[in-house]
């Protein structure tokens, strides 16, 4: 009996002591240094490399020239650039005579092609001529147009021409003031060809050949043509 009352008060103390506790507060501190942010790595410059030959790990290593030309290919420098009278020296083959093309071709017609040629000053707009120019009409054909393109524009030396061509060329010659006057061509197209040589009058050093050359169209309200040039 008597150890049950004392239970029963040391139960009772224990609670009182439990309810009288004052309640503890737990404080979390945290650190107030930054956190120092992790760098990512830094990666040295790579010098431009090729890797060529030789080459169980890394081969051998050649520097890029800085103008950075392609492999195989010669770079040219400002100074090194070829000209074009350098790669128009060479001689270029002309393509077989087209007789076929040319039987077809009437050689007498009954049209008259005039005009004038003359060179024209830059300097003071004065019109240079001369007297006997031989000028040529040239029909067009595959035959001409190579040496229109490859000769006269692209400035290339072409092969001896096939002298069959004298069967289709018309010629004549100009009056004292550079004109001249074609009789009984037939309708089609041609290149008007003709070259005066003139020199300091012309603005040039010495004596110079100018070549002029023309396509026109015989049979389509032809008057008179003007075959000139702007020298120098």
């Amino acid at each position: 009996m008597f150890r049950k009352k004392y239970t029963i008060l040391l139960i009772t103390a224990i609670g009182f002591t439990s309810c009288s506790t004052k309640p503890q507060t737990i404080t979390v501190s945290q650190n107030s240094r930054p956190i120092k942010a992790t760098k990512a790595p830094i990666t040295s410059p790579i010098k431009e490399e090729i890797l060529i030959k030789n080459n169980p790990n890394l081969g051998t290593r050649v520097a890029v020239p800085q103008n950075r030309p392609t492999l195989g290919i010669k770079a040219l420098g400002s100074k090194e650039v070829t000209s074009s009278s350098e790669l128009n020296g060479e001689t270029m083959e002309r393509i077989p005579f087209p007789e076929e093309e040319y039987s077809r071709l009437r050689k007498i017609g009954h049209y008259t092609v005039s005009g004038k040629i003359y060179l024209q000053s830059s300097i003071n707009d004065e019109k240079i001529t001369d007297s006997r120019i031989k000028l040529y009409l040239n029909p067009v054909t595959s035959y001409s147009k190579q040496w229109y393109q490859q000769s006269y524009l692209g400035g290339y030396k072409l092969s001896p021409v096939d002298k069959r061509l004298n069967n289709y060329l018309k010629v004549e010659y100009t009056t004292d003031g550079g004109e001249f006057r074609f009789f009984g061509v037939p309708r089609g197209d041609y290149y008007l060809i003709g070259q005066i040589s003139c020199g300091q009058k012309c603005g040039f050093a010495t004596n110079k050949i100018t070549r002029l050359v023309k396509e026109i169209s015989v049979g389509s309200n032809v008057t008179d043509i003007e075959l000139m040039k702007i020298v120098p």
